[in-house]
């Protein structure tokens, strides 16, 4: 099984891998807010004159209108590739002030925003959604909300509707009082997003964050579900569904980040919290009533440190400063999303998307002793503190501090629902289990005494996962602590639980659960919703180490995977050139027997299995393929070449880039016209091509 969430189990934190980073931003204030709102600069540095923050807070009614209107765009946008909406749900811009919020859309998405915006009785749209005629647009009213489509005229608005005739009495005007049952829908709606209202509104507000999200799949896909009886918004952009704010997935500059209430209770009492973890988990571990510094001890072992006296003091100090953090509105956003947890989790690159691993609220702070005393933290962790430079000294003591008070915080913002776990008396492994929601399956989570937990989902009843023992594994990783090992796999349950849509079979690349495919299919269509397209640059730098490697190839009618009757295991193989690609490619390969197994590339039944499996070639990789497996029989890979080659030179190109719905570049059309016909020429012709725009 393909597993996003796997990798090399590490008894180290993010932290201590890549190392202590100040927050600090060499990027203008300016365009750091563009880099969340999309404004032009004029407009940009005009707001900042106005408002404290760089994107500033709501007013509470404006967080619950906004949370309202941004959940019905998402449930109507679905996944979605904003090259063709002008924006993330249409989105080309925004302006956010307190009691406003502007946004700028692009003119072709009006009627879909009507669509996204119109109450229905089933629940969709925003119930009491009121309009009004704007000097600067048409402003969207709920009751203490005001949301203005800039550059929208009324006349443009009353057209709109017009062509959306079946939605007009949905969305009235603003003299219209508010309907006998209004009142009802609106509490349901506002009951629906409570709990991530402040987390709705904020993303809302940063929307142009999601931008280079899409660079690999191409889409903007948000949504949001409940776990534990929790509301969470999921972003999935990149295909893999994460419950982190976009603001911390990002690693983006503290001054990004929202403020905001916080939430009932009240501030988290870090001492209190990694006592009581300690004490319910592991409580063989816990500090007894005669030591001193109790929650500095507890704070230690959940961190994976030894209780020496300067390593006490150290986390006594961290302790001190998570109170502040978790009673400062300004970071009030570690409570979200499941907690501090997810951000103490180890990702591939630092965090989910790549960026160095997200410092908690106060790291500057936490690190801001005297060098002496950094040194002094230092030399614990340093396997050779005597030949050890004492600013390295003092960058380890850094490091240490960081990192106890990642855990600090993941301790104390954990959510009051988690799990009841189970301890196996004979290895002391603590387990969870709970059903999964609107299927059969189980969500297992397991934290052992040495750290390493492992969330998976089990007995699927899916015979497409037979050779993996029915389970889906999300996350095996180590902790420092088994108490740490059951934060971190809490909060990966979260995602865990919704990410079957996303999982893929390790020997073909198939979805788990197919998508739904529409009636027919086209080259266009299957681009349009694909997480991944094999564009003819990729093609083009395995074509030439196929050429040296393929033997004799068969055709598409003789079928793409044939089995092998030398072998049971696998019981079949690549056959065809578009088979051998797509296994090297990691792309997903029809089962033997499946219409698409013998059907061109180009033909509906491979569309659709494409489709199904949301994956896709460009048109320019598709002819050739398409050519190529059209030659029945056996032929060597010169005779498909050969076929290929002529079928792109025979092709007009220009009726190829319209199936297209990402931009084509002229460099690839440079690249297909200059495909050589000679085999032996191809890793040459690649090579040449290599960095040119």
């Amino acid at each position: 099984m393909h597993v996003t969430r796997t990798y090399t189990l590490t008894s180290n934190t993010p932290r201590q891998q890549q190392g202590f980073r100040p927050t600090g931003t060499a990027i203008s204030p300016v365009a750091l807010r563009q880099t969340a709102t999309g404004e032009s600069e004029d407009t940009a540095r005009a707001e900042l004159t106005e408002f404290e923050h760089l994107i500033p807070t709501a007013t509470p009614e404006q967080v619950r209108g906004e949370a309202r209107i941004f959940h019905a765009l998402i449930a109507a946008y679905g996944r979605h590739r904003p090259t063709l909406t002008g924006g993330p749900f249409g989105i080309r811009s925004l302006t956010p002030r307190p009691d406003e919020l502007v946004v700028r859309i692009a003119p072709s998405q009006l009627d879909r925003w009507i669509d996204a915006l119109a109450y229905r009785e089933g629940g969709t749209g925003v119930a009491g959604l009121r309009w009004a005629g704007h000097r600067q647009g048409t402003l969207l009213t709920l009751p203490g909300t005001k949301v203005l489509l800039a550059d929208i005229s009324e006349t443009d608005w009353r057209a709109a509707l017009g062509r959306r005739s079946a939605d007009q009495s949905s969305l009235m005007p603003h003299w219209i009082p508010q309907f006998r049952r209004e009142p009802e829908y609106t509490a349901a709606q506002e009951a629906e997003v409570e709990g991530i209202a402040g987390h709705l509104s904020a993303t809302l507000r940063r929307v142009r964050l999601l931008d280079p999200l899409t660079r690999i799949s191409g889409h903007v896909h948000l949504f949001t579900t409940r776990h534990r009886g929790e509301v969470h918004l999921i972003e999935a952009c990149e295909a893999t569904p994460t419950v982190l704010p976009v603001w911390t997935s990002r690693s983006v500059p503290s001054a990004l980040w929202p403020t905001g209430p916080i939430p009932a209770p009240g501030p988290a009492d870090p001492y209190t919290a990694v006592l009581d973890l300690l004490t319910e988990l592991e409580p063989a571990r816990a500090p007894s009533g005669t030591n001193d510094h109790p929650a500095a001890r507890a704070l230690c072992h959940i961190a994976g440190l030894r209780t020496d006296p300067v390593v006490v003091q150290a986390a006594e100090h961290v302790l001190d400063v998570a109170t502040r953090v978790l009673a400062d509105p300004a970071h009030s956003s570690v409570y979200a999303a499941g907690g501090w947890a997810g951000n103490c989790r180890t990702y591939p690159e630092g965090t989910v998307h790549g960026s160095d691993p997200c410092l908690p609220p106060g790291a500057e702070t936490v690190a801001d002793l005297p060098d002496e005393a950094l040194q002094r933290i230092g030399r614990h962790f340093c396997s050779r503190p005597s030949d050890t430079s004492r600013t390295d000294l003092a960058s380890a003591g850094k490091q240490e501090l960081v990192h106890l008070l990642d855990w600090a915080l993941a301790a104390a913002t954990r959510p009051t629902n988690c799990p009841a776990w189970t301890r196996d008396r004979t290895g002391g492994t603590l387990q969870h289990t709970q059903p999964l929601p609107g299927r059969e399956g189980v969500l297992t989570l397991t934290a052992t005494t040495t750290g390493v937990y492992r969330v998976s989902l089990d007995a699927l009843g899916s015979s497409d996962l037979a050779d993996e023992d029915d389970s889906v594994e999300w996350e095996r990783e180590a902790a420092p602590s088994q108490s740490a090992a059951v934060l971190l796999a809490e909060h990966a349950a979260i995602e865990a639980a919704v990410c079957l849509p996303f999982q893929r079979e390790h020997r073909k690349q198939r979805l788990v659960l197919p998508a739904v495919v529409p009636a027919e299919p086209t080259i266009r269509s299957v681009i349009a919703e694909a997480d991944y397209v094999l564009g003819f640059f990729t093609l083009a730098s395995v074509l030439g180490r196929l050429h040296d490697r393929a033997g004799s190839i068969q055709g598409a009618a003789d079928g793409h995977w044939r089995a092998d009757p030398h072998s049971d295991t696998p019981p079949d193989r690549p056959a065809t050139l578009t088979a051998l690609i797509s296994d090297w490619c990691a792309l997903p390969s029809p089962h033997h027997g499946e219409a698409a197994n013998t059907a061109s590339v180009d033909s509906p039944a491979y569309l659709r299995h494409l489709a199904a499996h949301r994956a896709a070639f460009d048109p320019f990789a598709t002819r050739y393929l398409a050519a190529a497996d059209s030659l029945p029989g056996a032929h060597t890979f010169e005779e498909r070449h050969l076929a290929g080659f002529a079928a792109l030179r025979t092709t007009d190109l220009s009726a190829l880039t319209r199936t297209e719905v990402r931009p084509v570049r002229e460099g690839l059309l440079r690249l297909v016209r200059s495909l050589p016909q000679n085999p032996a020429q191809l890793t040459a012709w690649y090579e040449q091509h290599l960095g040119q725009p």
